[in-house]
């Protein structure tokens, strides 16, 4: 889901923001947020499509909240929009564009929460997502292009159908975040998607691109027939 914040107060901003981060936590999704300080900068980076939902509060330095929202409405009628404010005195004025939930600070987590919540029931499932922190930036990417990941010289490669990524991680930085039962540990530095997999033979996989990883001694009957049980469910399911 993709969150704009709109507050020029940092200290309400920041607070906003760490209520997001403590929901995406505990409910172990990915969250795409951003912040803005003022309601140009906002207006003005706008494309309808950008966000899912956005938090936006009235008191501002220069447009009020409820005109950066007439404005928002304009050009795009789907965006969710929840007032954020300190004074319930704006309810009437801002019910004409169609708000999603209309919140009094100080707020609570919970209704931040079930607001969260609500959305995320309206809106597309999402794709599962591996995600990760580098660099002080957080990288996602869809499960379903991931086609492998190996590690190499201290690098985790992730390679995709988008293409190749390198990370200097350890590996089970990032595989320690995949959880998902169609990714299978075939070595040591090894996690191949189970759905790229072309052939099995009796001691490598060969992939949808031709690469070849090597099934370690240790354990591969049980390697192997964890691959035949998917293969499996995935024509049970078909």
């Amino acid at each position: 889901m993709k969150l704009a914040i709109v507050d020029d107060n940092k200290l309400e901003q920041e607070l906003i923001f760490n209520t997001l981060r403590t929901y995406e936590h505990e409910r172990n999704i990915s969250l795409d947020i951003s912040s803005y300080s003022d309601g140009n900068s906002f207006l003005n980076t706008y494309v309808p499509g950008d966000f899912d939902l956005i938090f936006m509060d009235i008191y501002l330095n220069e447009l009020n909240g409820i005109d950066i929202v007439r404005k928002i409405r304009q050009m795009d009628s789907k965006v969710m929009i929840v007032f954020l404010t300190t004074s319930k005195e704006y309810i009437f004025e801002a019910a004409p564009f169609h708000f999603f939930d209309y919140i009094l600070k100080p707020f609570e987590s919970t209704q931040i929460f079930h607001v969260l919540d609500d959305a995320l029931a309206l809106l597309p499932e999402q794709e599962a997502e591996l995600s990760f922190e580098y660099r002080s930036f957080d990288v996602h990417f869809p499960l379903s292009k991931i086609q492998y990941i190996y590690s190499n010289n201290h690098e985790v490669i992730i390679h995709t159908t988008n293409g190749t990524h390198a990370f200097r991680l350890p590996f089970y930085s990032v595989t320690d975040h995949l959880d998902d039962s169609r990714f299978l540990q075939c070595n040591r530095g090894i996690m191949l998607n189970m759905d790229y997999i072309k052939t099995m033979e009796s001691d490598y996989f060969e992939m949808t691109d031709s690469k070849c990883f090597p099934i370690k001694t240790k354990g591969r009957k049980q390697i192997r027939e964890q691959y035949i049980k998917y293969q499996f469910l995935k024509l049970e399911e078909a």
